[in-house]
């Protein structure tokens, strides 16, 4: 029975005993849960100016914090709808290309092994990884293709809206060691901590200053803006997958004079966002950073006007 009663069906057990043999395996660590109850009580009655989508899920999110098995936590409703994807036929034309790479054996393979915190959902064909990691994994792969740079040799890297940090975590495995911030809404950040600690990453919450390598934790959008001037100089990027484009335009706007100083965009956006042309609004993005060179490709296989926005000096 799961925290709520509800029983799992036979196929979901076998997808667990699956993940289990051949996942990760990551245990969880009860200081590691005893801190996310914490931090998450913590949060009742705070506020947050962020992303548009998420004011209907936060209190679900927060609830689920304080009293749901963690180990379940990628069934949790709001994490499932916002931070999951699960489509196989989209994940098997991106790991085809994966696959396809001549540095597959040597560098993504290992990547892309799935661990076994929150019960991810094997793909059926390739059970030791996720559609949900290999869907981070190809927005990666694509960046490097198009730019020629890698996340991974970069000092600083800033990413808006990191869902539950598996972003965050594959970065690192493919080698990332500088520092890496994270923006998003107080619930979330409690979720990424809990994640990315369990995983070994040493993490912290807004420092008076930015520490060489880890991950920094960041819910307050001026705060953001004060740690991306101080730090983007240098080799540095800004990846933003599916989130500044949901995000209310004040948002945006207030954010993008701080980003002049970064090297490299990594952005996957939607054409349309409830009445908001997103299409338009990265025309006009482009335009305020004419120092970089841009490439807007269509992504035909995921639908629904999928693009990606490449940007590097």
């Amino acid at each position: 029975m799961t925290a709520r009663g509800v029983r799992r069906p036979f196929s979901r057990l076998i997808e667990i005993v699956t993940g289990r043999l051949l996942f990760r395996r990551v245990p969880l660590r009860a200081d590691l849960v005893a801190a996310l109850r914490r931090e998450a009580e913590a949060l009742f009655g705070a506020t947050a100016d962020a992303i548009d989508l998420w004011d209907a899920l936060r209190r679900d999110l927060r609830e689920r914090l304080c009293r749901d098995d963690p180990a379940d936590f990628l069934r949790w409703p709001p994490v499932r709808r916002t931070m999951v994807k699960r489509k196989r036929r989209d994940a098997t034309t991106q790991l085809r290309h994966l696959r396809a790479r001549p540095d597959w054996a040597r560098r993504w393979r290992s990547a892309l092994r799935e661990t076994t915190l929150g019960h991810p959902r094997p793909l059926r064909r390739w059970p030791w990884t996720s559609a949900n990691l290999v869907y981070q994994a190809y927005h990666v792969c694509r960046f490097e293709e198009v730019t020629g740079r890698s996340l991974a040799t970069m000092r600083t890297i800033v990413e808006f809206g990191g869902g539950y940090g598996r972003f965050c975590q594959l970065v690192h495995d493919l080698g990332f060691a500088g520092t890496y911030v994270i923006f998003d809404l107080p619930e979330v950040a409690v979720l990424q901590r809990f994640y990315l600690r369990h995983l070994g990453l040493p993490v912290s919450e807004s420092p008076a200053s930015l520490p060489a390598r880890g991950v920094v934790t960041v819910v307050d959008p001026a705060e953001l803006r004060a740690l991306v001037r101080a730090r983007a100089a240098g080799e540095s990027a800004f990846v933003a997958i599916g989130s500044l484009s949901e995000s209310p335009l004040a948002l945006r706007d207030a954010l993008r004079p701080a980003l002049a100083a970064v090297d490299a965009f990594l952005i996957f956006y939607a054409a349309r966002h409830n009445d908001i042309d997103n299409h338009a609004y990265f025309a006009d993005w482009r335009a305020h950073f004419p120092t970089h060179a841009w490439r807007n490709d269509e992504i035909p296989h995921l639908g629904k006007g999928s693009h990606h926005l490449f940007g590097h000096r």
